[in-house]
């Protein structure tokens, strides 16, 4: 890891905000005529959601609302004896939801770090594909889950994985102000120059976002770069 690496102060938090997520399908679909390759998965608010989160007034309502696994992966409440059970059911853990999510796509998602490692310790594939080619990776960095990309890295996480129009962890992570995941990512991976579709790479979505606290890590480590490029050459 370059110098710059060590400005960042150690974070047991992750770089998401507070505000309420939606399930990732509402994050994931592709609208053909968009005109930026640059789709970030941002998060929907949802009744569901709000009132799990106790951020709606819950009304009496007759019919019990039933999470599927996946669901419960999402929301942190899966238990190893859960987990066991789910796996005897499906005979495997990456069993993918009706939009073709697995259960660790939902717990990285929502940043959910137990219940990632409960799901790979019993063999989830870290790398496994949703549609557009995303990976639990490519969501965890969306969300500035810096805890669980550093997590799913250290078990064999392409870092440089690109979706369905060439976006990386990185790009990701860069764009929606996440410093603690690119320095993540950066510690993997010190690639900066890999491009989009659009031709933007994870600098000019930082600088296009107005993402400051990315765009200056990522200065730092250009900077690191060149000079030791510049030593070297002597």
């Amino acid at each position: 890891m370059v110098a710059p690496a060590n400005t960042l102060q150690n974070s047991t938090n992750s770089d998401e905000d507070e505000s309420v997520r939606a399930a990732p399908t509402s994050m994931l679909l592709l609208d053909a005529k968009r005109k930026s390759a640059f789709l970030p998965y941002r998060p929907q608010s949802t009744v569901l959601t709000n009132l799990q989160r106790g951020n709606t007034e819950a009304t009496f309502c007759p019919v019990e609302v039933l999470l599927s696994f996946h669901e419960r992966a999402g929301q942190g409440e899966i238990t190893e004896e859960q987990v066991t059970a789910e796996l005897g059911r499906q005979k495997d853990i990456d069993c993918k939801d009706a939009h073709g999510f697995t259960a660790l796509h939902w717990a990285a998602s929502y940043g959910q770090l137990v219940s990632v490692q409960l799901l790979v310790s019993v063999g989830a594939n870290v790398n496994s594909l949703a549609p557009d080619l995303v990976t639990p990776l490519l969501l965890a960095a969306s969300g500035g889950h810096n805890e669980i990309v550093r997590y799913l890295l250290e078990r064999g996480a392409h870092s440089s994985h690109m979706d369905i129009v060439g976006n990386t962890a990185l790009m990701y992570a860069a764009a929606g102000n996440h410093p603690h995941t690119c320095n993540e990512l950066l510690a993997k991976d010190l690639d900066l120059s890999a491009t989009n579709e659009n031709g933007e790479t994870a600098y000019s979505l930082a600088v296009e976002h107005g993402s400051h606290l990315a765009q200056a890590l990522l200065e730092q480590y250009m900077t690191a770069i060149i000079t030791a490029g510049a030593f070297g050459s002597i």
